[in-house]
């Protein structure tokens, strides 16, 4: 009998044992005392990642409070005995509905869920057999279909840029349009035969959830210190107006995200642009619920943070001529190296090129001397290049007869590369060629970016020379990212925004985004390339080193001096 009993212990040991190892999650009774600080530190977890799990509790919450933690004799298998299932991460609502066999539509109806995004962590239900058969799909959608669910703030327009289709095709697709662009419509934009193409540009998709995030704005208010000699900045009394700018468009970019759901919490701290400030901030303040940091403004003090925090993404958002020498595996640097505007302008020509006349003009320096040698190298790899000209000044600078016995009036198209970044040089090639008659010759201008060696020239110059140039920012005023924009912080500041309040903007409603639908930051990053108010990201990681943005617009002048992007 002794045995007996024993034996039946056992049984129901394992038995249990193995009930509760199928459990990810199990529930647990808070005690006096305890906060979801404490509770998280007992059980190798994250404060924010317990807060996410139990999204009702507050962080001290009353003892006696049931809440859900991580099981730790969890293993990893099928749904627990409840037909439960904790989402993990990279997992979607098709690979969960794959791995049990049953619908979308069916585990979105038992979870009363309305969105398809679901959150890495999250806990639920999956239907059975007997609950798949009782539900009736209401339409047919054809599997061959891309689908776009319509969400606030989309347009016709912007709908039709995000999968490169024409009005025509998208209203053809979809009949219902006609009675108007509603929330939560499914709109058919393509067929899967061209999701290839579509995956091919990379496009990061902007969802809005429910998670929690909380960001910590560093900017210098209180300035201490003018040592600004590394940055690129006409530093005088706007330094304030740039550093309140930037502030501004934040806040407008978390507001707005806020309007469409999404959890967003901002701390803002002054870090005087003192070094001594930076280090208080960055070991008195309470970093465990930090998801990223955006600033400090400026470089040097940027990596002063992430080098003490090295597990909290520091978004560096201006660009510094120091940048390249700073590789601290969590630093994000949001201005691409100025060698990309170079590589991009290069890239063009030689894709390019159809047996115009080259010329080149350059100057003196070591510097230009080394960019012309790049540039003819890489279009000679064209068998039908000819000779290339190369023009520099004569005595400070350089004549208008110089460029008219230059110019190919016979085959008559010119490329003009101008590779000076000196401002006579750059006044004397513009004013000169932008005046010249056109009637028996085409000149297209190139550069690789338009520096402040342009801003004694005139646009119109510009224009009638098709200048061609590669950019980190783009005013894109037909975008409706752009129109929104404009209408929010006029409505809230009643004054046009500045480029620095754009790019506050661009930058923290990026970071959002990316800190919301990827499981961090850098998971984030990788979901693609993203066009905002000015700024395009797309972010690679270097490897053993920081996170990158190698967005470059390529953009022309047009003979109505506006700007276009060219693909």
């Amino acid at each position: 009998m002794k045995k007996f009993g024993v034996l039946v212990f056992m049984v129901l040991f394992v038995v249990f044992n193995s009930f509760s190892q199928q459990k990810k999650y199990i529930s647990y009774t808070v005690k006096a005392g305890e906060t979801m600080k404490s509770i998280a530190k007992d059980n190798n977890m994250k404060q924010k990642d317990l807060l996410r799990l139990n999204p009702d509790v507050a962080k001290k919450p009353k003892a006696n409070t049931v809440i859900i933690i991580p099981n730790r004799a969890f293993v990893e298998g099928v749904a627990d005995s409840e037909g439960l299932h904790t989402v993990q991460r990279k997992e979607t609502l098709f690979s969960i509905a794959q791995k049990y066999g049953v619908t979308v539509e069916a585990i979105k109806k038992v979870n009363n869920l309305t969105g398809d995004y679901l959150s890495t962590g999250r806990i639920i239900r999956i239907p059975d057999a007997s609950e798949v058969e009782e539900m009736v799909v209401e339409e047919e959608i054809d599997p061959n279909a891309i689908m776009h669910l319509v969400v606030k703030d989309d347009t016709v327009y912007n709908i039709t840029k995000k999968y490169s289709i024409t009005e025509e095709e998208l209203y053809g697709m979809n009949p219902a349009l006609e009675d108007g662009l509603k929330l939560g419509m499914n709109l058919k934009v393509g067929e899967k035969e061209d999701e290839r193409e579509l995956e091919e540009l990379n496009l990061f998709v902007d969802e809005v959830t429910n998670k929690p995030l909380n960001v910590l704005l560093m900017l210098p208010y209180k300035l201490k210190s003018f040592d600004f000699e590394d940055e690129e900045f006409e530093w005088d009394n706007r330094l304030l107006n740039i550093v309140t700018d930037f502030h501004s468009g934040t806040l407008i970019a978390v507001d707005s995200l806020r309007a469409q759901g999404m959890n967003v919490s901002l701390d803002v701290v002054d870090t005087e642009n003192s070094a001594g400030k930076v280090s208080t901030i960055a070991n008195s303040y309470d970093f465990d619920e930090v998801d990223a940091i955006v600033g400090p403004l400026f470089m040097n003090k940027a990596k002063q943070v992430s080098k003490t925090l090295n597990d909290v993404p520091v978004i560096a958002p201006i660009y510094s001529k120091s940048q390249a020498s700073v590789s601290d595996n969590n630093l994000i640097k949001v201005a691409p190296n100025k060698e990309l505007l170079e590589a991009k302008i290069e890239e063009h020509l030689v894709d390019t090129y159809t047996n115009e006349k080259v010329i080149i003009v350059g100057d003196n320096s070591s510097a230009t001397a080394i960019r012309i040698n790049r540039v003819k190298e890489l279009l000679s790899t064209h068998d039908s290049i000819g000779e290339i000209t190369v023009i520099k000044p004569i005595g400070g600078y350089i004549a208008k007869d110089r460029f008219i016995e230059v110019i190919d009036t016979i085959q008559k198209k010119n490329w003009v590369i101008l590779l000076s970044e000196d401002n006579i040089v750059t006044n004397d090639a513009v004013n000169n060629l932008g005046t010249l008659p056109l009637e028996n010759r085409e000149i297209q201008m190139f550069a690789p970016q338009k520096g402040n060696n342009y801003k004694d020239v005139m646009n119109e110059h510009l224009a009638r020379l098709n200048f061609t140039y590669a950019s980190t920012e783009f005013n894109n005023v037909t975008s409706s990212a752009y129109a929104n924009f404009q209408g929010m912080y006029r409505k809230k500041y009643h004054v046009r925004p500045s480029d620095y309040a754009k790019r506050g903007f661009d930058v923290m409603y990026d970071t959002l985004l990316r800190l919301s639908i990827g499981e961090d930051f850098n998971e984030g990053a990788t979901l693609g390339v993203s066009e905002r108010v000015l700024t395009k990201f797309d972010y690679k990681k270097r490897l053993f080193g920081s996170t990158e943005n190698k967005g470059i617009y390529l953009l022309q002048y047009q003979s109505d001096l506006s700007l276009i992007e060219l693909n």
